[in-house]
């Protein structure tokens, strides 16, 4: 049998998500979105019946970049990511991602390196219906329409976070964690 036929085979049977593309996403602490959370009326959450990637965020992160294709290796990945210290990051300015199925609630994020790292990122093959980098780290998926009340009730927030690592995760499901 064909490996990549083998590989769906054990996705199927372990459950294993695949996607179109993979995702380099730089991972924080930050126990205090649990209270962005809670001022967040349940009414107002969009969420979508068996996609648990929408509703509220439950693994803050910054996007380095999306749409890295299955031939981008995890070494190749590990390359980019070991030429850059990320230090502190500032996470302030809340504000929308607005469309017509939902707004996404989210704070820019500032830091060393993180500019750098998508442009190195996107030497390799990639897809990208965004081409301007834009670094946020995203608080919750709420109704078309919530979100403005929510990004002025936060207007003013700031917070200053430590990363923690980086996470390929891969178009085939794996998830490949860089400690920082």
């Amino acid at each position: 049998m064909p490996l990549k036929i083998c590989q769906i085979i054990y996705n199927i049977m372990s459950d294993k998500q695949t996607y179109d593309y993979g995702c380099v996403m730089l991972y924080f602490d930050f126990p205090e979105i649990k209270n962005l959370h809670s001022l967040i009326d349940e009414d107002d959450i969009y969420t979508e019946e068996g996609d648990r990637s929408f509703g509220l965020e439950d693994e803050p992160h910054t996007t380095l970049l999306y749409g890295l294709h299955n031939d981008v290796t995890e070494d190749d990945v590990k390359g980019v990511i070991d030429n850059f210290d990320y230090g502190t990051c500032r996470i302030t300015n809340p504000s929308l991602f607005e469309n017509e199925m939902y707004d996404v609630l989210k704070f820019d994020t500032s830091g060393p390196n993180l500019h750098e790292t998508n442009k190195e990122l996107t030497k390799f093959p990639h897809t990208t219906s965004f081409p301007d980098y834009h670094p946020h780290l995203t608080i919750g998926y709420l109704k078309p329409g919530m979100g403005r009340k929510y990004a002025n009730k936060l207007k003013g927030i700031q917070f200053k976070l430590e990363p923690t690592h980086v996470v390929y995760s891969m178009a085939n499901g794996d998830k490949i964690n860089y400690e920082l």
